[in-house]
């Protein structure tokens, strides 16, 4: 592989914009890597968490960001045999098949960029095949980036983590991009009541076109709030509580509100690693039970697939989940959007015209 030189958004330091430059790859491509051309990337809650260190200093800075974006093979190295030039491919962060490749080097003059396995912040990105799966038949490069994390982590959960069935209540905190998807797919398995709560009220009006039938604006009262949930319950335990933004405060308080004798909290959000949560033990020996979700134990080249049937069986239409879409030097405007509550869903950012 030559040279190859392409623009990127790289974080060069916490807490700061990400700085859109020119990167290079001197190297030909390793075993098990995979050149894609990026169309499409999303942005998840991840990647703020990693610009404001919410798992504390980063020690691979300058490094690349991203991990839901779609593409085309553009060139394959040695040992890939699940794709081949011109496969239309979604690019996710859950291990699928094919080979678990090294991380790829760039450079920024004569400066070493770090990247993991997957990045999609950049027109171009090495990816290792295992990050990666073929675009489903019947969908396009724009409404096939929530596969990438967005739909396979909320299905996931769902789903795979803990199940939830017809008639069992569950809450949502927190309607972001991966929120709004377990809202769906709670929706799909005839949860109810669903009730979601946010802060931002677009959001939660948003929820509503994807299967929530309550929905709670929160400005801090976890009492005010208690009370507003029975009522929505009446007499009904609530089964499923699922935090989606990592906040110790809100995880207490789903614990202690759940089904005494066998509610879930489920944790879906990344916690900053300097909180601490702190709760009665005795708690899960009477029947609660704490379920940790590492992307909705998704398998992509399972899942992908599945998700799509079922949004075409239930007439779900993918475009509603998306707001806005983003040049590449807009990037940081995008992530300030979502920052400030601005944005519903997903967002895109466009690599190539």
């Amino acid at each position: 592989m030559s040279e190859l030189n392409f623009r990127a958004a790289v974080l060069f330091k916490q807490n700061n914009n990400l700085k859109i430059i020119n990167i290079k790859s001197k190297n030909k491509l390793s075993k098990g890597q995979v050149l894609v051309k990026i169309f499409y990337s999303g942005i998840c809650g991840s990647q703020l968490g990693e610009i404001s260190g919410v798992k504390g200093k980063d020690k691979f800075l300058p490094h690349l960001l991203g991990h839901e974006g779609t593409g085309i093979v553009k060139k394959v190295g040695p040992g890939v045999k699940y794709f081949k030039v011109d496969d239309k491919v979604i690019l996710h962060w859950k291990k699928s098949k094919g080979i678990d490749a090294k991380n790829p080097v760039y450079y920024f003059k004569d400066n070493k960029i770090n990247s993991g396995k997957v990045t999609t912040f950049s027109e171009f990105s090495i990816v290792s095949e295992n990050r990666l799966t073929k675009i489903p038949k019947g969908l396009d490069y724009k409404d096939a980036v929530i596969f990438g994390c967005a739909a396979t982590t909320g299905f996931g959960i769902v789903n795979r983590d803990v199940k939830i069935k017809k008639n069992d209540s569950s809450l949502i905190f927190g309607c972001g991009g991966v929120g709004i998807n377990i809202t769906q797919a709670a929706s799909i398995n005839k949860s109810y009541p669903i009730i979601v709560i946010d802060k931002f009220t677009k959001r939660l009006k948003f929820s509503k076109k994807h299967g929530a039938s309550h929905f709670l604006n929160f400005k801090g009262n976890f009492k005010e709030l208690r009370n507003k949930i029975f009522k929505i319950l009446k007499d009904k335990p609530l089964d499923f509580f699922i935090d989606t933004t990592g906040n110790t405060e809100v995880i207490e308080f789903g614990l202690k509100i759940i089904n005494p004798k066998k509610g879930n909290l489920v944790l879906a959000g990344v916690q900053n690693k300097n909180k601490k949560i702190s709760f009665n033990t005795l708690q899960l020996l009477l029947g609660k039970k704490i379920v940790g979700s590492h992307g909705g134990n998704s398998k992509p080249h399972i899942d992908i697939y599945k998700i799509h049937q079922s949004f075409m069986k239930n007439n779900i239409k993918i475009k509603n989940f998306y707001t806005k879409t983003y040049t590449l030097d807009k990037i940081n405007k995008a992530i300030s959007d979502m920052k400030n509550g601005k944005l519903n869903g997903r967002c895109l950012i466009k690599m190539h015209s």
